[in-house]
């Protein structure tokens, strides 16, 4: 095969505004590709607020464990981290709750984690 007729084209240059026409018209579909798109994701998200209702059951067991009395923090646990720790639990079971205990995680996993880091290194 026979490269010079390919590179005799590929030095021609041109300055026309034709050649760029097929460059604009593939700029423009995808500008206007992503207008559509955002414009579908904006009407479901306006369909989902209007259809679906919030859920009221949500709010409830929040403003009901806040009025309840709760037990004393853990020997070294803030108040705050209590607060916080009952304000997650909260969010994430969405229903009444008790919080049993609360205890820090065991560092097993991070001495074997580090363990498995430093282990990986060759030593030269």
């Amino acid at each position: 095969m026979h490269f010079t007729p390919i590179l005799a084209l590929a030095g021609k240059t041109s300055n026309s505004v034709m050649d760029a026409l097929p460059h604009l018209a593939g700029m423009f579909m995808v500008m206007a590709t992503l207008t559509i798109l955002w414009g579908v994701c904006a009407l479901t998200a306006k369909l989902v607020h209007r259809f679906v209702p919030e859920p009221a059951a949500a709010v409830a067991p929040v403003a009901k464990t806040a009025a309840t009395p709760q037990p004393a923090a853990p020997v070294g646990l803030s108040p705050e981290i209590v607060a916080v720790v009952a304000a997650a639990v909260a969010t994430a079971i969405g229903q009444s709750h008790r919080i049993i205990s609360i205890k820090p995680m065991s560092t097993s996993w991070e001495r074997a984690g580090r363990q498995s880091v430093l282990t990986s290194h060759h030593i030269r």
